[in-house]
């Protein structure tokens, strides 16, 4: 029984070697692909950037006037109309013993204050009890419809920005995934950042997409569009190879054998390289060419959608 496992081995063994010596081809490699598909791109540059407002309003009463209650805080998001505070208007009148402008002003004053505009509370100067002298803000607030994102821009990304320019911003403290806002502002002088020269910016949120979750001090990045292609060709990153000499090259699958090609790219994006012309359109690329063992090795192929 034993003698008949091992002439059986030998057998296999010799089949084996037999193809190799008279050439017989290996099993075909199995590989996924993807075939490149033309696609709208937008290329950009990303700069790092904090939350600010373009602008404050002062929440001020015309003539000096007792406190009763303060209804906000420093920080607070606030809607048009939400109640900011409360004057007593008794001990205000006694304050005003003697003034009869100010007694009249003060007929014609709402004792609740409200907010002028939806923001936030940038700070709250009264307080309950507290006389609050007349023309003295009893609140702060920042419109969301300011709300910016000043941005340090690095020396070798200046040549291809300028004002006007759309942006996408994103951060981890946001509620939705992106905004969008527009480059209004390139500053006239530069910094130093430790790393190098910086130049600030502003990105200009648009007004409709602010929202609650937008808080003053907030980090955030500014993705700005610096060019857009109708028609483009990105390959996946995982598709690529690079040699010593910074070249890159994928592998064409053409019936059924794969084929090495050198790529000329024209960015890095987030979804891969943007090839420079559109040679290849409709090829299909193999990904993770490093299964491939070699330049005309046959495969066997599990198509993917290019994204």
């Amino acid at each position: 029984m034993k003698k008949w496992w091992i002439w059986l081995v030998v057998v296999a063994v010799a089949a084996g070697g037999i193809g190799v010596l008279f050439g017989w081809p290996a099993a075909p490699v199995t590989v996924d692909t993807v075939r490149l598909r033309p696609q709208r791109v937008e290329q950009t540059v990303t700069c790092s950037g904090v939350v600010e407002t373009a602008e404050n309003t002062g929440v001020a009463l015309p003539l000096s006037c007792v406190m009763e209650q303060v209804c906000v805080e420093e920080g607070q998001q606030v809607e048009k109309g939400a109640l900011l505070a409360v004057v007593n208007k008794a001990a205000t009148r006694q304050l005003l013993t003697g003034q009869p402008a100010a007694l009249l002003a003060l007929a014609s004053l709402e004792a609740e204050i409200t907010a002028p505009a939806a923001g936030i509370v940038m700070g709250v100067k009264a307080q309950a009890g507290q006389v609050l002298e007349g023309g003295t803000p009893l609140a702060v607030i920042a419109p969301r419809t300011a709300l910016q994102v000043r941005i340090a821009i690095r020396e070798k990304d200046l040549p291809s920005l300028e004002p006007g320019m759309r942006a996408y911003i994103t951060g981890e403290g946001f509620a939705q995934e992106r905004y969008t806002g527009t480059l209004s502002e390139i500053a006239a002088t530069a910094g130093n950042s430790g790393t190098g020269a910086v130049v600030e910016g502003v990105v200009t949120l648009e007004s409709e997409q602010a929202d609650v979750s937008w808080r003053l001090g907030l980090t955030a990045k500014a993705a700005i569009v610096v060019a857009v292609s109708e028609e483009a060709l990105v390959v996946p990153y995982e598709a690529v190879l690079s040699d010593s000499d910074g070249k890159d090259s994928i592998y064409i699958l053409e019936d059924g054998v794969a084929h090495r090609c050198e790529i000329k790219t024209a960015a890095q994006l987030g979804t891969g390289l943007l090839l420079a012309d559109n040679a290849l359109e409709g090829a299909t690329v193999i990904i993770r060419p490093e299964k491939v063992s070699g330049d005309g090795v046959a495969v066997q192929t599990v198509e993917q959608e290019a994204e």
